[in-house]
Order: structure tokens, then sequence, then C-alpha cells
């Protein structure tokens, strides 16, 4: 355990970086919380964190720091988390096999890299101060992303309604000659609000698990199966997950869902319903029935990512209750 902050104490903001617990077999075994420090003792330092309580045992702390407030948002708790706070649950859910901070942990900007799946594990995402100029801190990104032999990537969150220009770190890149990509639409609600009842489509079975199975995979999407030794790799590292399988009577599947569980939220990824079932709301009751397991293990709060032009995800999710919280837009390097 690394020394506490000299007069530390309750009432402070504080970022805490601790040893996970049982550590993983492969990739991060530290992870860091971010929020007020409510309650310490001669054992563990209770914080009060944007989307809930967390405990953290002292001998297992190997960082901390003071950190300056945040300003206070008000509204409903899904819309009154920060663009920032609600980013560094969403990473969550879909980390990197490598993560790596540029300034302080929590407060810094966040490198992924995950074996080139997906741009959520392999972007760099910047939610506070790098701890460098912003010439430089983009000079370091591209370093550690081409030292790992990857695209250098940038995912910028943005207000809704801004343009990627507006940012000084969207600006910059794209003097640089960094691309902007499609962005993505971070849709958020009360888990409690969508969990209205859903007929089973006639012919389908629910299955859920806490690991994906041969099954699970064999049900995704078209880019995962062409990135499935990455995909296991990245998928087992969020520790409370539900896996949701739909299959039909003679054993074939569907439809299939992964809900990561941290932090109060619930992260929907991953829904891909085969050609075949699509058109029978086999989405929508996955969707449904997934979280249904979520919020019984304490997910009050729900968030999912989609495309702008994604028009039949658009329409489930914005049909059952989900509103939009803000976007992102990833930038590369070409």
């Amino acid at each position: 355990m690394s020394d506490l902050p000299a007069g530390l104490t309750t009432g402070q903001r504080v970022a805490v970086r601790s040893r996970i617990d049982p550590p993983p077999t492969a990739g991060p075994t530290l992870t860091d919380t971010v929020g007020e420090l409510v309650d310490i003792d001669a054992t563990h330092l209770c914080i009060a964190t944007r989307t809930g309580g967390v405990t953290v045992a002292r001998d297992r702390v190997v960082a901390a720091r003071v950190i300056p407030p945040k300003p206070t948002r008000r509204g409903a708790p899904h819309r009154a988390i920060t663009l920032e706070d609600l980013h560094l649950v969403m990473t969550r859910g879909q980390p990197g096999v490598e993560e790596a901070w540029l300034g302080a942990p929590g407060s810094g900007w966040l490198l992924r890299a995950g074996l080139g799946w997906t741009g959520r594990s392999n972007s760099a995402l910047p939610v506070g101060d790098p701890g460098l100029p912003l010439p430089e801190a983009v000079d370091a990104v591209e370093a550690w992303y081409d030292e790992r032999g990857l695209l250098p990537l940038v995912m910028l969150p943005r207000p809704t309604g801004a343009a990627t220009g507006d940012d000084p770190l969207g600006a910059l890149l794209l003097e640089r000659g960094w691309v902007e990509g499609n962005p993505a639409d971070v849709l958020t609600g009360r888990t409690a609000d969508l969990l209205a009842d859903v007929p089973t489509p006639a012919g389908l079975r629910l299955t859920t698990t806490a690991a994906p199975d041969d099954a699970w995979f064999a049900g995704g999407s078209p880019r995962l199966l062409d990135h499935l030794d990455a995909a296991r790799q990245i998928l087992a590292l969020p520790p409370h997950q539900v896996f949701a399988t739909a299959t039909t009577d003679e054993g074939e599947v569907a439809a299939v869902v992964r809900v990561a569980v941290n932090d109060g939220w619930a992260g929907v990824f991953g829904l891909h319903v085969a050609p075949e079932h699509r058109g029978r709301g086999v989405g929508r009751w996955l969707t449904v029935e997934s979280l249904r397991a979520a919020a019984s293990d304490g997910a009050s709060l729900t968030y999912l990512q989609v495309e702008p032009g994604n028009a039949p995800a658009q329409h489930l999710y914005r049909d059952m209750g989900l509103t939009t919280h803000h976007d992102y837009v990833y930038l590369a390097l070409r």
C-alpha cells in the first residue's frame, strides 16, 4: 500500500488507484476510483462516485491524490452525469487489453490497446488534463500507438450539437491531418423505465450466462467473428456481465447481446440478430430481458452507443425510452 496523502479527509474529491481483487488472468490489474471521500478508517476508504458508492481496501491502494471538485449538474441521474464520468463508466464495460494514463489516473487521457478489435478498446479517451501542452500530448498518443503497431485513434466526446472543430483538441487534430470518422450517439435511461413486458417470440428460448460460451460467440456480428481471438480476450476482462443468447427449438442461435454491469450502470453491447430472425421483435425482447437481469444485480441506469445511421437500432432503443446524452467521434491519423 502506498502512503495516503497528508491531510486526506472526508469531503475531499479523490482519485484512488487500487489493485483488482482477485487479479485478472489477463489485462489491467489496477482500477481507478474517482469521487468524494465519505469515510476513511484503518482498513477501508469509502468513495461516493458519480455512479454510486465504492469501498476500497487500504491494503490494495497503490496511489491516491486529492483532485479539484467538478461543477454540479442538475437533472435525472442518467442525464446529470458528465460526459467524462460517463465515458469512464463505459470504458469499464469494454476496456483495452492494455491501458495507460497520460496525466493523472482517472482525470487525464486514457490510452487503450485491444488487439485491433473495436475503436472503443483501441483509442485514446481524453477525459481531463494530459499533463502536457496539447501538441506534446498528441505526439505522445501517436508514439504510444505506433509502438504497438496500431492506428493512432482518438475518441472525442462532444456535447450534443457541437462540431469537432469546436473542441481545442478536435481542432488541433484536424489541423494535423487526422481524419474524422463516423460519430456515435450515447443514449442513456433509467433501467426500470426500459423493462416493459415483451412477449417471447415464438419458437425461441433465452439463456443467460456470466461468461460467453461457444453459442454466444457463434451468434456474434461478422466483425466480432473476424476478430474472434481478440474478442475472447477483451470480453473476459469486465468482471460482471450478462451474456444473453436466444436459440430456436432446434438449437440455432437467433440473436445475442452482452450487458456489462459496473458502477450501478448497465451497458448494452453487441446486439446482433441473425438476418432470418429480424422483424420479429427478437432484438427488443433480448435487450429487455438482459437488462432485467442486470437490474436484479443493481444496475439502475443504462447506457449504450449506436451510430446515427443505424436506423433500426435507433428506432428500437429510442422507442424503448433511451434518450441522447451526447455523442462522440473518432479521429484517426492515416
